[in-house]
């Protein structure tokens, strides 16, 4: 099994709407992605949030980095500007 976790920066007030669609529509597409196993984003109240991603291998959590990036490029790139800070590795 392999785990990632990327932890954002982002202003305050866009933290509910990030949490609402990370674990909406974003998981959903996890959901369908070859060895998936889990997912939770966590929204600290105070602009900081993770991302927590289980997966079979540490490929299809390096292809995830590829969905996450696809996805905030498309739905959630004004309210999350900065680049994540990534560590993954295998458990």
């Amino acid at each position: 099994m392999h785990g990632i976790i990327r932890s954002y920066k982002y202003e305050r007030e866009n933290g509910p709407e990030i949490a609402s669609q990370a674990n909406g529509a974003f998981k959903e597409i996890l959901m369908a992605h070859d060895g998936f196993i889990d997912f939770h984003f966590i929204d600290s109240g105070d602009g900081e949030g993770a991302a927590v991603c289980f997966f079979e291998s540490k490929e299809a959590a390096e292809a995830s980095t590829f969905l996450a990036g696809g996805y905030i490029h498309d739905h959630l790139a004004a309210l999350m500007p900065n680049m994540p800070h990534i560590i993954e590795g295998s458990l």
